[in-house]
């Protein structure tokens, strides 16, 4: 076969090339010539089997709207259902969220479950600077301030005749409850006032005063506790009149018995005859027990509260010996305050101060400039 192939295909090569063009041709045409008349005869085959078969569907009646609703789904009880969905699940969710959160976040919360007195509130510090009493004068935690000093000149109006200076113990539960920065603000507000004030940092663990003021902590009042310095010597003047400060100094290993030591009785009673108010900055009484050592010195202690970040709980301890008249000239003040009072008002009060006076954030630049452009 493939010689008798080669014999054909020689020959096919000594034809003109028109005319192997043209047998090249005939053959792919007989070839599908073929195959459409193979395809062809298969469809015709096919109708025909489709015409001669008989389905097995016959329809009976049409279909008819009667007006019958839907069995399923029921529009009206998803909808019910997508509402009270809708209700139930976030009237739970909050109510679940309030039994686990266990921050204060409302005046109520402390007055319902304390019965220390709440003396005032200090509101939300917008600032960057913690020195606002001195610096921002003219601003609403400034004049919080003010009216906190107002309340403790109410606690001694009825001693006008003592002249000894008054003690003023600040502390807290834990840390970052902001009992320095009030610390630093009360003391500046006495002293802006024509008062003659020192404030001491008495946290002798973890001071912070000296960084308000941008001090060093080299010297202080650690260093006249261990015999190093004299009381004169570690009084440092502040850049706001009428305010000394005694920073901590070096860190101690012993802070409670420098605290009960004799010293500390000597510092108090020396300062008491030169100065119309000490404030004194104390180490969380939630921690150590460094502050209530201190607490026979006051006159008033102020115990802080954060709002939002003061966990219920955390005064019990504090609220039980008040109870049991152990501790008697206590007073809690609230930090960050800036919610709606029980009293119909709000902490945010505007008048008496212009608009710039309070901090240019970018929200308040949009609301400024859409007002003066309307």
């Amino acid at each position: 076969l493939v010689k008798e192939l080669s014999l054909y295909d020689h020959k096919m090569k000594l034809l003109p090339e028109k005319e192997q063009q043209l047998v090249k041709y005939q053959k792919e045409y007989d070839f599908s010539q073929f195959y459409y008349n193979y395809l062809k005869q298969k469809k015709y085959e096919a109708k025909a089997a489709v015409e001669a078969s008989v389905s097995d569907i016959k329809i009976i009646d049409m279909a008819m709207d009667t007006g019958q609703q839907p069995i399923s789904p029921k529009p009206n009880i998803l909808y019910l259902g997508g509402v009270l969905l809708g209700i139930i699940f976030p009237i739970l969710y909050i109510h679940v969220k309030e039994f686990f959160d266990r921050k204060i976040r409302t005046v109520d919360q402390i007055e319902s479950h304390y019965k220390i007195p709440i003396l005032g509130f200090i509101g939300k510090n917008l600032w960057k600077n913690n020195l606002v009493v001195f610096e921002k004068p003219t601003s609403l935690i400034a004049e919080s301030f003010r009216t906190l000093r107002s309340n403790i000149n109410l606690l001694f109006k009825n001693d006008p005749t003592n002249k000894r200076a008054k003690h003023l113990v600040i502390t807290s539960s834990v840390r970052d409850e902001g009992k320095t920065m009030i610390s630093v603000n009360l003391s500046s507000v006495f002293a802006m006032s024509g008062k003659k004030t020192i404030l001491l940092s008495m946290d002798l663990r973890k001071p912070k005063t000296h960084q308000y003021f941008k001090l060093k902590n080299d010297i202080g009042i650690t260093n006249y506790l261990m015999g190093q310095k004299t009381i004169p010597e570690i009084i440092i003047k502040s850049r706001i009149p009428q305010l000394d400060l005694m920073l901590c100094g070096t860190i101690p290993n012993n802070p409670s018995e420098l605290i009960l030591s004799d010293s500390c009785t000597q510092l108090f009673r020396y300062l008491e005859n030169k100065y119309d108010y000490i404030v004194v900055d104390t180490p969380p009484v939630g921690i150590v027990s460094d502050a209530q050592g201190l607490f026979k010195y006051s006159d008033a202690i102020f115990y802080i509260i954060r709002r939002n970040y003061s966990k219920m709980g955390m005064m019990d301890r504090i609220d039980q010996k008040y109870i049991n008249k152990k501790v008697s000239n206590i007073s809690y003040v609230l930090n960050d305050f800036d919610v709606k009072s029980k009293y119909g008002y709000t902490y945010k009060y505007t008048y008496g101060y212009q608009e710039n006076d309070l901090p240019k954030t970018i929200w308040s630049k949009i609301i400024r400039f859409f007002r003066n452009n309307r």
